[in-house]
């Protein structure tokens, strides 16, 4: 991992009432049903309910370390991208606390300072994708003279609402880990399918940057970064493919026709148990991670992401499918989910992409 991050600090009572309290902050805020309100934001984020969680509760800082106010560990972070999902909550927890602040946590001491920023409550914005929204060290397009970075990161999510920047750019010694403010740099808001998690293209022209690692350490850093992030995404779409079964199968059992509720229709209760099964091996996958030392972390997350990403679509799908007619009006919030879906699985590298980096950790 990108520090000693432990898999968790609180026991099972805790964990409960930690994801209670993150559910129940998110429902009261309005969420899903406000995402709607998103549609034209420059930003998609909310910023009174950030504050809430990052500050009041306490999430900017799950999963970063102790001296810079951190708190739990792996566990608690994959618990709150799940709730965090559950509700579409539009707050930058998996890119700015998880991705940017793993990637942060993995340089060190001179990652500290932006840390503490992150910890309180600042987002970062990870700019280490490339074009197809995919971090490859070899397809790194920013470049670095030591001091300042060169060069464009087209999807940046929450760039907009971004304090820094977390990138990754290029030099004679390998990749390295580089901090920009926001004010040095150029954002340009893009609109996104999900209205609640926005994007960015940030420009960087010489922009004065602040080197965290030397001797292309930088790669290491944001490697590990990503397979922490790509579990806390994998446990966002389990948070909304639970969601979208729950309402589905409540639907069914009262909606009736031919005198009937529908979910009594043997053809609809198959179609449930396969939609149940994607649910239930999505939560065992990140249950597996959470119950033991991980030998290989980045071939787990490679695991859950292809599969979270491939159950998220089917099971919404069928959410919109079984809600018949009502399932496909802007009024249901099934389309809603159906958008995150869509991000969730494009986010750091498609089902495809993840297989494909299984098979060639495992040398098939």
């Amino acid at each position: 991992m990108s520090h000693d991050l432990p898999l968790s600090t609180l026991d099972r009572d805790e964990l409960i009432e930690l994801r209670q309290t993150v559910r129940e902050a998110s429902s009261e805020a309005g969420y899903p049903a406000r995402v709607r309100d998103l549609e034209t934001s420059d930003t998609g984020l909310d910023p009174a309910l950030w504050r809430l969680l990052a500050e009041d509760i306490g999430l900017a800082g799950v999963g970063l370390p102790e001296e810079v106010g951190g708190l739990g560990g792996l566990a608690e972070l994959l618990a709150v991208a799940e709730e965090l999902g559950a509700t579409l909550a539009p707050v930058p927890f998996v890119s700015s606390t998880v991705l940017a602040g793993q990637v942060l946590a993995g340089c060190g001491d001179p990652g500290l300072p932006f840390l503490e920023r992150i910890a309180s409550g600042e987002i970062a914005g990870p700019a280490i994708t490339d074009g197809r929204g995919i971090w490859a060290a070899e397809r790194v397009d920013c470049t670095s003279d030591g001091s300042h970075v060169t060069g464009t990161v087209p999807f940046v999510p929450f760039g907009a609402a971004a304090s820094f920047f977390v990138l990754a750019a290029g030099s004679d010694s390998g990749v390295d880990v580089f901090v920009v403010e926001a004010g040095d740099a150029e954002v340009t808001h893009l609109p996104s399918l999900d209205f609640s998690r926005p994007s960015a293209r940030v420009a960087f022209r010489s922009a004065p940057a602040t080197r965290l690692t030397d001797g292309g350490a930088g790669g290491t850093a944001v490697d590990d970064g990503v397979d922490v992030a790509l579990l806390a995404v994998a446990a966002d779409q389990l948070g909304g493919t639970q969601r979208a079964f729950d309402e589905t199968l409540e639907y069914i059992k009262v909606r009736r026709q031919f005198n009937r509720e529908i979910g009594s229709f043997q053809a609809i209760k198959h179609r449930m148990a396969d939609a149940l099964m994607l649910v239930e091996m999505a939560r065992s996958g990140l249950e597996k991670v959470t119950s033991g030392p991980v030998d290989d972390l980045g071939t787990e997350a490679a695991i859950a992401k292809a599969w979270g990403s491939d159950s998220y679509n089917a099971v919404v799908a069928e959410a919109i499918q079984l809600h018949g007619g009502i399932g496909f009006t802007w009024e249901h919030d099934a389309h809603l989910y159906f958008r995150r879906a869509r991000y969730d699985a494009a986010f750091l590298g498609d089902a495809a992409h993840h297989r494909e980096r299984l098979a060639t950790r495992l040398g098939w």
